[in-house]
């Protein structure tokens, strides 16, 4: 007769084999439901200005690996990139248009929660703020929700607030986190104090926000032809605020964040496009770090970067400055040529300035914003944040890549959004902005190499040019150099170098062996010359694409 084992030992055994399936459905039920706790961080302009411009611009001078990369002039790599040389979506930034482009109308529509403030009854004003004559108020409409109202100075109606919201729009397309923006119009009668409304005065007191404080408030505010108020509303995010995006080191007590921010390409990257768009008050005071459930319910921390009103022509108060973006807020190296030029010297914004006249454009609602003397090599954002100067030739390459997907169309819808009353501004601004888009691709697609969209089949690797199929360059007039090198472990043997006039390469079967792979690298040059772009290393097996690596 067969023995059967006995039912006290089949117990164990079973529990046994299923205790990491167990402990795998615990973790993950723990994981859940633990909130996520992270410390709030408190940062302003002040702040940014002091630790921007004097302490880290001191300090660094004691940091002997960064006089090192200083002098030999090397860059380290981005950390955020995946083994394609892409930037996977994160809290961060999510891949948009570039991508999968968007409709005309998710364009226009950008970040969306809500149809916009409810400007058909009343406005209560639960909090004002008033800088100098430039008011502002949180206001939450019939619905309940909440939006902070921005407006325009009185003599540049309809600047801020286009910028703002066009900005936005812009960021939205390229892939970062933003708040919702509207620009919306509406009867100052609809505005009223709610009855624990406060405000912070210019006298620096907390004060109560009362009908005669309000009306005293409205009065710095320009209304259109009809009577009514413009402003740009930016919806107050849904979560828990942990203060700003730092763009220096990283936050340990964020499970998520696992590399110093200088080393993310999307924090380098920020400062071309913010170029591109003009903005150049992109600082940590001006970025959220917010804790909100995501799709899949789970408490992440999502970094947002937020106020856009130094877009384009506007510099918040009114037109731009002319030295924006050509100096840093407080730049000492220009300010030592300057001196030591006994003044003589004329810079390019001074003689930019000049051409113009002395004065921004003819309209008010467009500001100071053109594209002389733009140069995407030279132009500088506010503070000199060290993220943004660690910049490197495939950071550069990956935002301009995306830049050049805006078509004229495009851009022509974003800043449709801004509702400008005169057609002829919105067109100066798609000009402006189509003009700028392609200096600055022109500029890194030279810098780095434009080759991208690999694709491997059948032993053919193809790729795009993009500075031909943006127009930069024929095709005609196009070659490209490639090393084959096949690698053994750490070894590796060159065994091909060929010059191609299309973009793409058939590779030998026999350049394979068991157990190695073939590092191509791709340099395109100017056909009849000696002159070649950057590399691009393509790593491959039989099969498949290993990985692909834009030269720093």
């Amino acid at each position: 007769m067969e023995m059967k084992e006995p039912n006290f030992m089949l117990k164990p055994v079973h529990l046994f084999k299923a205790l990491p399936f167990v402990l795998t459905v615990f973790l993950l039920t723990a994981g859940s439901a633990q909130a996520l706790e992270i410390e709030k961080q408190e940062t302003g302009l002040y702040r940014d200005v002091f630790d921007q411009t004097v302490f880290y611009e001191g300090t660094n001078l004691l940091r002997f690996d960064r006089l090192y990369r200083l002098l030999f002039n090397k860059k380290t790599r981005s950390l955020d990139a995946n083994i394609y040389d892409e930037i996977p979506d994160s809290n961060f930034f999510v891949n948009r248009h570039f991508r999968s482009p968007l409709s005309a109308s998710d364009l226009a529509a950008g970040y969306r929660v809500t149809p916009g403030p409810d400007v058909s009854s009343t406005l209560t004003v639960y909090k004002g703020k008033n800088e100098g004559q430039h008011s502002g108020f949180f206001v939450r409409d019939s619905r309940g929700d909440e939006y902070l109202f921005k407006f325009d100075p009185f003599d540049n109606f309809e600047l801020t607030t286009s910028a703002e919201v066009i900005a936005s729009r812009f960021y939205y397309a390229i892939g970062y986190h933003v708040p919702q923006y509207d620009v919306v119009s509406f009867d100052p009668a609809l505005l009223v104090p709610a009855p624990d409304a406060r405000v912070v005065d210019d006298t620096g007191f907390n004060k109560p926000l009362t009908a005669e404080k309000l009306a005293e408030m409205m009065l710095f505010i320009p209304r259109d032809h009809n009577g009514h108020y413009r402003a740009s509303a930016s919806k107050i995010l849904k979560g828990e605020n942990k203060g700003y995006v730092p763009f220096t080191g990283r936050r340990s007590d964020d499970p998520e964040d696992l590399y110093d921010h200088e080393r993310l390409r999307t924090i380098r990257a920020l400062s071309v496009f913010s170029y591109w768009l003009g903005n150049n008050d992109v600082r940590e005071s001006n970025t959220l770090d917010y804790v909100i459930s995501d799709e899949k319910g789970k408490e992440v921390l999502r970094h947002y970067i937020i106020d856009f009103s130094a877009a384009l022509g506007s510099s918040s108060s009114g037109a731009k400055a002319p030295m924006i973006m050509h100096e840093y807020m407080v730049d000492y190296g220009e300010t030592a040529k300057a001196y030591l030029a006994l003044g003589l010297w004329e810079k390019p914004w001074q003689k930019r300035w000049r051409e113009a006249g002395e004065k921004p454009n003819d309209s008010p609602a467009i500001g100071y914003f053109d594209n002389r003397y733009f140069d995407p090599a030279k132009a500088k954002m506010q503070l000199p944040y060290m993220a943004f100067k660690d910049l490197t030739r495939a950071d550069g390459f990956w935002a301009a890549k995306i830049i050049n997907s805006f078509s004229n169309d495009d851009i022509r819808t974003l800043v449709g959004t801004g509702k400008l009353s005169r057609p002829e501004d919105a067109e100066y601004l798609v000009g402006v902005l189509a003009e700028r888009r392609d200096i600055i691709a022109r500029y890194w697609f030279e810098k780095a190499s434009p080759l991208d969209a690999f694709e491997y089949k059948d032993h053919v690797l193809s790729f795009h040019d993009l500075a031909v199929e943006a127009g930069f360059t024929s095709a005609e007039a196009r070659s490209y150099h490639v090393e084959v090198i096949q690698k053994t472990g750490k070894k590796g043997k060159r065994i091909a170098s060929l010059d191609l006039t299309e973009p793409s390469l058939r590779l030998d079967p026999a350049w394979f062996s068991p157990g190695s792979s073939l590092h191509v690298f791709l340099r395109a040059s100017r056909s009849g010359t000696s002159e070649t772009s950057a590399y691009v290393l393509v790593e491959l097996d039989t099969e498949n694409i290993q990985s692909i690596l834009h030269q720093d």
